[in-house]
């Protein structure tokens, strides 16, 4: 992921510390005594290899808001696949994908990033423009799991469709009027996109996919959150393949 984001979350610090973070750099206010939380954030640093540099406050006020005398810079996602490239090549048999289709609140960016990594996403794609930044709100709604599960900016989200077609994957985009989720099992090799939070997955991307799917609702409500909805399509995949 290109450009660099700051976390200033200690449990966003510190997921992302123990997972790497390559590139990383630590900043830590010259103007406060450093506590317990502060002390263990620098020891994980250090243990890790990344530079810890003593800045004013003033300079890690200028990076996020809401911080607590420390501030994590991450040059795009600590993961191990980078690019739609690596994740088309390196692909395995059993394998999930998301697509996120221009959502706009950091914090549904957050939760599907946490239910992308507990039920074992092989990675989530989201459009370089137009989208929910990577921020520390996005941070703190993914409990950590923004330093785990492998976040993949594109230019063009139906040609990356295209290419993981091209891959092997099997395209299925979320609808009202698509088939019931649990009518048949998914595919092995399957790409899940999701749809903008108020106009729903793009009539382009609808097209490119192989097959729409809709979760049955007996409610009064007409549509889930889209990082619920996210998380029960994630379970459903994760059951059906949990062997």
């Amino acid at each position: 992921m290109e450009g660099v984001s700051y976390l200033a979350s200690f449990h966003a610090i510190l997921e992302s510390l123990r997972a790497g973070a390559k590139g990383s750099v630590l900043f830590i206010s010259l103007d406060r005594n450093a506590g317990p939380r502060a002390r263990q954030m620098v020891e994980e640093a250090i243990r890790a290899g990344i530079p810890v540099k003593r800045v004013p406050e003033s300079f890690l006020d200028s990076l996020a808001e809401d911080h607590r005398g420390l501030v994590l810079e991450v040059p795009g996602a600590s993961a191990s696949v980078r690019t739609l490239e690596e994740l088309c090549r390196d692909s395995k048999e059993k394998s999930l994908v998301l697509v996120l289709d221009h959502i706009e609140d950091p914090h549904n960016l957050g939760a599907i990033l946490r239910s992308a990594d507990a039920f074992g996403a092989s990675a989530v794609l989201i459009p370089s423009r137009r989208a929910a930044p990577l921020t520390d709100a996005a941070a703190r709604s993914s409990a950590g799991a923004i330093a785990w599960i492998p976040l993949i900016q594109v230019p063009n989200l139906r040609m990356a469709i295209e290419r993981l077609k091209e891959a092997g994957y099997w395209i299925y985009a979320t609808d009202m009027e698509g088939r019931p989720l649990y009518a048949r099992p998914l595919e092995k090799k399957a790409v899940l996109v999701l749809g903008n939070e108020g106009k729903g997955v793009a009539r382009l991307l609808k097209e490119a996919a192989d097959e729409t799917l809709a979760i049955p609702m007996h409610g009064h409500v007409e549509s889930l959150n889209v990082s619920v909805s996210a998380a029960i399509f994630l379970y459903e995949y994760r059951r059906t393949y949990s062997g």
